[in-house]
């Protein structure tokens, strides 16, 4: 007696194109699900070789510009010559901010994210961020940094 293997059972060449392309879809879905329909915060910043750099902070409040909650940031792709460093503190709400109309210069309690350049570097570098907000939604942010 052998041993069985999918392999050996016969599937129709439809069955087969199906099956890789809902692999695919799945995959892409599972990797893509928390930026679906959400656009990138895109971030540029400039430092002086050996200065950290303020990126960002973040801080999720509701009309009333109340915080609702303080986020997760992660970090998924990390920098080529620098680290992120994330700090709880004040965060101030700028006129970017989805939501921020009326609450414009408001401080509230957040997470504030650092760039800090590796000693004797100087040039371009770049990071990416997942920051986790209420309702399972996340959102990426794609930071540039030009360190003199």
């Amino acid at each position: 007696m052998r041993d069985f293997n999918v392999k050996d059972v016969p599937m129709p060449r439809l069955f087969r194109s199906y099956a890789a392309a809902l692999a695919t879809v799945l995959a892409a879905s599972a990797i893509g699900a928390a930026h679906a329909g959400e656009p990138a915060i895109v971030v540029k910043r400039e430092t002086d070789a050996g200065k950290e750099v303020l990126v960002r902070g973040f801080a999720e409040f509701d009309a009333s510009c109340s915080l609702i909650r303080v986020q997760t940031v992660t970090v998924v792709v990390p920098p080529h010559d620098g680290r992120v460093e994330t700090r709880p503190g004040p965060v101030v709400i700028g006129p970017n901010w989805v939501g921020g109309g009326n609450c414009v210069a408001t401080t509230l309690q957040g997470v504030n994210v650092f760039y800090v350049p590796a000693p004797g570097f100087s040039g371009s570098d770049a990071f990416s961020l997942d920051v986790r907000y209420s309702k399972r939604r996340i959102v990426r942010a794609e930071v540039a940094v030009t360190v003199r």
